[in-house]
């Protein structure tokens, strides 16, 4: 399992099903932030569709798919940030994340996500992580760009989260090009 102190009051842990009250209330608290952007929002609507969700996770973690990681910040639970879809035969991942709309704005995230690619290049079985964000979400944006990603390509129309359809820059970090 995975516990991490990043500094100043950063730390990622795995995040497991006995977050879910915590993690219910925080996509509440910040659903009219995240709802622009994050499909799941509208079908969390209970502790128990989150606990469902962390249970998921933890199946994914156990059968080498997927790390999903809770963003503590000062103790209290900030926000997620994962490994999707880790491929072996391929040898990619990538990266998702969001934080309460409180705590952006300072970091943490980055610092995460800096966190997860060392972790996918020397755990995980890949040579390749990718970050999709919808090119007007310029905060997730700026994160792969400050950690070196190269942006490779525009997905037209790529994701639909609730009425709105956006669509997607993947970018790309390989294995050779990440300093950690």
């Amino acid at each position: 399992m995975l516990r991490e102190d990043l500094g100043g009051g950063l730390e990622l842990s795995s995040a497991v099903p006995q977050q879910a009250e915590a993690l219910y209330a925080l996509v509440d608290r910040n659903r009219d932030h995240l709802r622009r952007w994050l499909p799941f929002v509208d079908a969390t609507r209970s502790p128990d569709d989150a606990r469902a969700f962390l249970e998921g996770q933890l199946r994914g973690l156990i059968e080498g798919r997927s790390l999903t990681a809770a963003l503590f910040f000062r103790g209290e639970l900030v926000g997620l940030a994962s490994l999707n879809r880790i491929d072996p035969v391929n040898r990619t991942t990538a990266i998702g994340y969001w934080i309460d709309e409180a705590a952006s704005g300072q970091g943490l995230v980055t610092r995460a996500v800096r966190r997860l690619i060392d972790l996918a290049f020397q755990h995980f079985p890949v040579d390749r992580v990718e970050i999709h964000c919808a090119p007007d979400n310029v905060p997730s944006c700026k994160i792969p760009e400050r950690l070196g990603f190269t942006r490779e390509a525009v997905l037209r129309r790529a994701l639909r989260a609730h009425e709105f359809v956006d669509d997607r820059v993947v970018w790309g970090l390989l294995r050779e090009e990440w300093p950690g």
